[in-house]
C-alpha cells in the first residue's frame, strides 16, 4: 500500500508519460519549450453536481495555487447530462460568493463562460469536478462532468475532469492531486482536444494503492429502466406507463482498463479525445461501393 508521498512521486512519471500526450516527452525529460510560468494561467472550474457542491469549492481553492480561477457551474444537480446544451430557452447567469451559477447543463455552463466571462487572453484550461461518483469506463459517455470538460475541448481549450467514487471520505486529498497534475500540465503545455479524466477510488488517502494511466474500458454498473407497478404505477393498453432508473451489475471488466484499476484501489488517469472517429473503419468504408447506396441519385463517379 502506497502512502501519499509515494503516490505523489509517481504522479509525473505515470500521468505525463509520452503515451498521454502531455505536450512533452517522457516525464524524466523537460519539454522542448517550457511555457512561461510567470504569465497568467486562467482556469475555468465547473462541475455537474452544482455550484454548492463541496467538490467544486475544494477544487477551486486548490487550483488557485496554480492559476487564476473562475468558477461557473449549474445552479443545481445536473448529473448524467453528458455534453447536452439548452437550445430553446434563455439562460440566466447568477453571481454569488461561491462563483457564478447558471440554469443550464454543465456543458452549457462552459459554453456560456466562454462567451461571457473569459479573460481577454481566453481560458487556458477547463477543470470539471470534483464529481461525487466515479466516471470510469463506458459510464464516461453519460457523465455531465466529462461533458463539461469535452465542451472545453470543443472550444479548443485543454481540459481535465476529476471524479471521486463510492462513498467519499473527503475531497481535500483529490483536490490536491488534481492541482499538482494541472501544475504539471501547465509546465509541459497541455494539448487541446484532449480531456484528462482522473478518477479517485473511495476511501482515505492512506487506502489509495497508487496511480496509473489506463485506457477507458468496461462498466462498473449498467444503467437501465424498470417499470413501476402497483400503487405507484399503471399497466395496460392505452394507459400511461411509469419507469424509473435501474442500476444493474456490470459485465466482465476488461483486463488493463481504467475500471479494473479503479476497482483495485488505484487513482486512474485516462486521456479522452473529443474526436470519436474510428479511423481504421473509415479506411474500410472507403473500400465499399458507397455510390451504389445512393441508387439512381448517385453520379457514379
Amino acid at each position: 500500500m502506497k502512502t501519499r508521498g509515494a503516490t505523489m512521486r509517481t504522479l509525473a512519471a505515470v500521468a505525463c508519460g509520452g503515451a498521454l500526450a502531455c505536450g512533452g516527452g517522457p516525464a524524466s525529460e523537460a519539454p522542448a519549450e517550457t511555457p512561461d510560468e510567470t504569465s497568467p494561467f486562467h482556469i475555468l472550474v465547473t462541475n455537474d453536481d452544482g455550484i454548492d457542491s463541496p467538490g467544486i469549492q475544494e477544487l477551486a481553492a486548490a487550483l488557485r495555487a496554480v492559476g487564476e480561477v473562475t468558477v461557473v457551474a449549474p445552479c443545481g444537480q445536473q448529473s448524467g447530462t453528458s455534453m447536452s446544451i439548452s437550445l430553446n430557452q434563455e439562460i440566466r447567469l447568477r453571481t454569488s460568493e461561491a462563483g457564478h451559477c447558471v440554469d443550464a447543463t454543465p456543458a452549457g455552463a462552459v459554453l456560456l463562460a466562454h462567451r461571457a466571462l473569459q479573460p481577454e487572453s481566453g481560458f487556458d484550461l477547463v477543470v470539471s469536478g470534483i464529481n461525487i461518483g466515479a466516471n470510469i469506463g463506458e459510464v464516461s459517455h453519460m457523465s455531465g462532468t466529462i461533458g463539461a470538460a469535452m465542451m472545453g475541448a470543443y472550444l479548443g481549450v485543454p481540459a481535465v475532469a476529476a471524479s471521486l467514487g463510492g462513498r467519499p471520505s473527503g475531497v481535500e486529498y483529490p483536490a490536491g492531486v488534481v492541482a499538482r497534475f494541472v501544475a504539471e500540465l501547465r509546465r509541459r503545455g497541455p494539448e487541446a482536444g484532449i480531456v484528462y479524466s482522473i478518477n479517485f477510488p473511495a476511501g482515505t488517502e492512506e487506502e489509495t494503492r497508487g496511480i496509473a494511466a489506463r485506457p477507458m474500458g468496461g462498466s462498473y454498473f449498467r444503467v437501465d429502466y424498470e417499470e413501476v407497478t402497483g400503487a405507484d404505477g399503471a399497466e395496460g393498453a392505452g394507459e400511461d406507463r411509469l419507469f424509473r432508473p435501474a442500476f444493474g451489475p456490470p459485465d466482465p471488466i476488461p483486463a488493463g482498463s481504467d475500471t479494473e484499476a479503479h476497482n483495485e484501489g488505484l487513482v486512474t488517469i485516462t486521456p479522452l479525445r473529443f474526436d470519436w472517429t474510428d479511423r481504421p473503419t473509415v479506411g474500410e468504408l472507403e473500400g465499399w461501393d458507397l455510390e451504389a447506396l445512393l441508387g439512381d441519385g448517385g453520379d457514379g463517379g
